[in-house]
């Protein structure tokens, strides 16, 4: 058994090779050689268990992110096995892991769709800075906006962000009109619900990220349904985990990921990423720290 640590994942994970091997994987999934399963929650009176497995085919790689939510806080890993060598496998703590996954999805489906314009993030906590990362650095951006409830979060997130990746960053005061902003993505706390369809530009591609829970929730109905496109990463997660997803009236609108990447689907001038979250990004994100580490081909 190998343990890798938090610090060596933030050393030998970097984000340009992660989006790249997520959109790769994603293709497999599609095409049949890559297999991810629901999360499964336990509740076990003082927390939540958590487990999340899955497989790729073309590394011989299966494992899982498994972790534990409660009062006295959470702790993530991925175990990681090689089906050709199962007794070395790994066991990686995934926080800086999950962070850099669930900023690097968003930016392989937004460049997939292609759709030009401004970038807004909505949003200025932890998993924030890799989506801005991500966003930034896949699409090649030289400017980008960041609002926050809290004008003095977005401030400081736009001047930090500023010189770590070496664009302007803006902070946004309002968000009652997004007119300008073809490409959103909000990862947020959010309980209620603060994207309104009046809003909204007329063309658009939102990124949904922050709400994997049924008491949370990013976009009104509104928005969700009239949107030509829906994109989950796993139908019956999405249904368990999302409200807003449960908002979506019609159900052809939706489509997983797997089926985006290898498939030619419509997409329409409004399309929505709900981003939940599955095994298969956490086995491609420590895959690739086992590699660069010198562990894995």
């Amino acid at each position: 058994m190998i343990y890798i640590t938090e610090n060596e994942v933030k050393m030998n994970l970097p984000m340009d090779e992660l989006v790249n091997d997520l959109e790769v994987a994603f293709t497999d999934y599609g095409n049949g050689n890559s297999f991810s399963s629901p999360r499964d929650r336990i509740y076990t009176g003082e927390s939540f268990l958590n487990t999340m497995p899955a497989h790729w085919k073309r590394y011989g790689i299966s494992g899982l992110k498994t972790y534990i939510s409660g009062k006295r806080g959470v702790k993530f890993v991925v175990i990681l096995f090689q089906e050709k060598n199962p007794e070395e496998f790994f066991v990686i703590e995934a926080d800086k892991l999950g962070q850099m996954r669930t900023g690097a999805l968003p930016a392989v489906v937004t460049k997939k769709l292609n759709v030009p314009g401004e970038f807004l993030l909505i949003g200025s906590g932890f998993q924030a800075e890799t989506q801005m990362e991500a966003m930034v650095n896949t699409l090649k951006l030289k400017r980008a906006s960041v609002y926050s409830r809290n004008a003095e979060h977005a401030n400081k997130f736009a001047q930090r962000m500023s010189q770590k990746l070496g664009i302007v960053i803006d902070p946004l005061r309002d968000i009652s009109d997004l007119s300008q902003f073809k490409i959103i993505s909000t990862v947020t706390n959010s309980k209620e619900p603060f994207l309104m369809k009046s809003a909204m530009p007329e063309r658009y591609h939102l990124n949904l990220v922050g709400a994997n829970l049924m008491n949370r929730s990013e976009a009104t109905p509104e928005v969700m349904n009239s949107a030509d496109l829906i994109i989950v990463e796993h139908r019956e997660q999405a249904m368990n985990e999302s409200a807003e997803i449960r908002s979506v009236k019609d159900a052809n609108k939706i489509v997983e990921l797997r089926d985006y990447m290898a498939k030619e689907i419509k997409t329409g001038r409004r399309t929505i990423f709900k981003s939940m979250g599955i095994g298969l990004e956490d086995i491609v994100a420590g895959r690739i720290v086992a590699k660069n580490l010198g562990y894995l081909r």
